[in-house]
């Protein structure tokens, strides 16, 4: 992602280089809403090709996307073409993502998900923090297409480390394979020392004869299956039939709180990004350096991801999530507090941006931790669906497509709202909007650890 956040301040210079600033305000909103749709609209269809097979393999292809995507921006002289980059920096997001996010799962057990999928969205955040920073010097000191090399020396960078990636679900073949071939050597060795082996196999295919059982030795779900079957009478959709674990996890309401609470996550943090700037201009009379220094006090926080997600791991996603909301959605409307030039109500609006950045990293990465746990979940009651390799991709794509929707929503809510309203009552709607979630976190995501 910091990739992307380097071609931010480029699209700026390239779209204000020939339009007016009614036309600029336009595209660069049309080019973030792009980007977020795209994104959303990419990544159910990455998390089923990633269930599907290797994690590398999308991997890969999202990086190829990334690359066209900065190609287009190296060339782009007019906002047209910005504007199919973005479409393709959108969809290689969502593969990098969902992928990205399901070989986290892999790795990790459950015990320490949230801190991890903490820190994964720690090294985003610093990522969109530095990016801007360093493409910034680069350009001064080298110019343009230098800004392109840095990008392009990363993407070869980014190749070498997928290069030597070993993937969880290949190891433990490996491991498999080695324990079959010790047991194999085992069984050899018994077969030579006569009568007591042979009385064991026999027992053995006794038992084997009675039950019947998948490969890592747990009975096969024939009766469930049945009953499962014949339950309804009505036959399943194409839809069901052909993407039987997205329709199962689509009904799921643990995993729909969740995906509504990133959504909401995500739309606040585009809201919040959209009518900021002018709310400081407006008020503060601001410049465009003070606009932008002033989400220091929301991202930082970010940077604690790990800490916030390990809470999770300890307590439970749901009273950390809770937290989170109540925190986030008290602030926001204490915002609406500030409307003097004056440098009390300065301090106090970066005071509570501060703690609405704490409270929103309260939110994300405890609802990552409770998709891995749903998807475990229902792994378990559902084998004969989700097998041994479960869904985990295609459940953090419907997270990322949550993600991209909240981005595309999010700038066209909140600016529309601003500009008819006013501050107090423009954070007020934000702080119902953030509430909204809670009755289903509350109802659904899991608990504390027992």
């Amino acid at each position: 992602m910091d990739i992307f956040a380097e071609m931010v301040p480029f699209s700026t210079s390239v779209v204000t280089s020939k339009l007016t600033d009614l036309e600029v305000q336009f595209w660069l909103s049309l080019l973030l809403t792009v980007f977020g749709l795209f994104l959303g609209l990419g990544a159910p269809f990455a998390g089923w090709a990633a269930d599907r097979g290797a994690r590398a393999t999308p991997f890969l292809f999202g990086l190829l996307l990334a690359i066209v995507s900065t190609v287009l921006f190296a060339l782009a002289r007019a906002p047209g073409l910005l504007l199919v980059g973005r479409i393709f920096q959108g969809l290689a997001a969502s593969v990098i993502y969902t992928a990205g996010l399901a070989l986290v799962a892999d790795a990790v057990g459950p015990d320490e998900i949230g801190a991890w999928m903490g820190f994964v969205f720690s090294g985003n955040t610093f990522g969109l923090l530095l990016a801007p920073f360093i493409a910034g010097i680069v350009y001064d000191q080298a110019g343009y297409f230098a800004v392109f090399g840095v990008c392009f020396g990363i993407f070869g960078f980014d190749i070498v480390l997928r290069a030597f990636m070993i993937e969880k679900r290949e190891a433990v073949k490996w491991l498999r394979d080695q324990k079959t071939t010790v047991a194999a050597s085992d069984g050899q060795h018994a077969d030579e020392a006569g009568n007591t082996a042979e009385g064991n196999n026999e027992h053995n295919e006794t038992n084997g004869s009675t039950e019947v059982g998948n490969e890592d030795g747990t009975p096969e779900p024939e009766e469930h299956t049945s009953l499962l079957r014949h339950k309804s009478t009505t036959p399943p959709s194409w839809f069901r039939r052909t993407f039987r674990k997205m329709a199962i996890l689509g009904s799921s309401p643990r995993l729909i709180a969740a995906i509504y609470g990133c959504l909401t996550h995500t739309m606040l943090l585009a809201c919040i990004d959209s009518i900021l700037p002018l709310f400081v201009k407006r008020t503060f009379d601001w410049t465009a350096t003070g606009a932008g220094s002033i989400f220091l006090t929301i991202t930082c926080p970010s940077l604690f991801g790990t800490f916030f997600g390990a809470l999770a791991d300890r307590y439970g996603s749901r009273p950390v999530c809770l937290t989170g909301l109540a925190l986030t959605t008290l602030n926001l409307g204490l915002m609406g507090l500030v409307k003097e030039n004056t440098l009390v109500d300065k301090v106090i609006l970066c005071v509570f941006l501060v703690l609405v950045g704490v409270g929103l990293n309260l939110i994300l990465a405890p609802l990552a931790a409770d998709v891995f746990a749903t998807v475990d979940a229902l792994t378990a009651s559902r084998p004969d669906v989700f097998g041994k390799t479960g869904a985990y991709a295609q459940a953090y794509s419907l997270m990322c497509g949550a993600l991209g929707l909240g981005t595309a929503l999010g700038p066209i809510l909140a600016g529309s709202f601003y500009e008819k309203t006013n501050w107090p009552i423009t954070v007020g709607f934000l702080a119902i909007l953030c509430a909204l979630p809670s009755v289903g976190v509350f109802l659904y995501t899991g608990g504390g650890r027992k």
